[in-house]
């Protein structure tokens, strides 16, 4: 009864498990890149969905990206929902929402002009409609490297440890209004062991054009064609 293998018998069986690395490591390579660009594909197709849907309901989309578990969730809010152009003018509007909202009674914050105040402050909710998608989770394969809008300082990454709370989790707010019109966002997915090979979307907010690309482009990048002022007259 044999114990154990030859000399030449371990030789084989290595050299059979180099060469099935070998042909199978490019195939994996591929699967993972097909994983990446179809979950940026998939966003994209979802801005442009939502970008069609707000036009025709009057509403406001927001996509709500849960960096830290690697999902996004779709909602709804009112036409007149606000969004903000830095992180300061954010803090200064909410001050002063709070300090017009202690001039009224508990009853009159429900109803009459202090519920159009708090319309403002874009209530949203989850989407229950049948047939439409109320969000997406990302391939195990990928992760968000990032995801950047105007209303934040910088872009805003998944938490270096895993969150104890869900007040503790990263979530990033990205919005589609009834104007047809996008907030500036740029959606970095790469793969888990990798962050190097990845896909990055750019929605590009007036026209909403969707870009996407294998390369990291600085953010802001496609919008330099833009004037920092307005002409003046003479």
């Amino acid at each position: 009864m044999r114990r154990g293998m030859s000399l030449i018998e371990m030789v084989v069986v290595m050299a059979v498990i180099a060469i099935v690395l070998a042909i199978g490591a490019p195939v994996l390579t591929s699967v993972f890149d097909l994983q990446q660009r179809g979950a940026a594909k998939q966003l994209a197709e979802t801005y442009k969905l939502l970008q069609t849907e707000a036009m025709l309901r009057n509403v406001t989309f927001r996509v709500a990206y849960y960096l830290d578990r690697g999902t996004y969730k779709i909602e709804v809010g009112d036409p007149g929902a606000l969004i903000f152009s830095e992180p300061d003018a954010r803090d200064r509007w909410e001050k002063e929402q709070q300090q017009k909202l202690k001039m009224f009674s508990k009853k009159e914050i429900e109803e009459g002009e202090a519920a159009d105040l708090q319309k403002q402050d874009g209530r949203f909710a989850g989407l229950n409609a049948s047939g439409f998608p109320s969000g997406g989770e990302l391939p195990s394969s990928c992760r968000y490297a990032y995801v950047y809008t105007p209303q934040y300082a910088e872009p805003i990454t998944p938490s270096d440890k895993e969150p104890k709370t869900e007040e503790d989790e990263r979530v990033v707010y990205s919005h589609i209004f009834p104007d047809g019109t996008m907030e500036f966002t740029v959606v970095r997915i790469v793969a888990v062991d990798d962050p190097a090979d990845g896909y990055t979307m750019e929605v590009e907010p007036f026209s909403g054009e969707i870009r996407l690309d294998t390369e990291e482009t600085a953010i802001g990048a496609s919008l330099s064609w833009i004037p920092s002022e307005a002409p003046t007259s003479r």
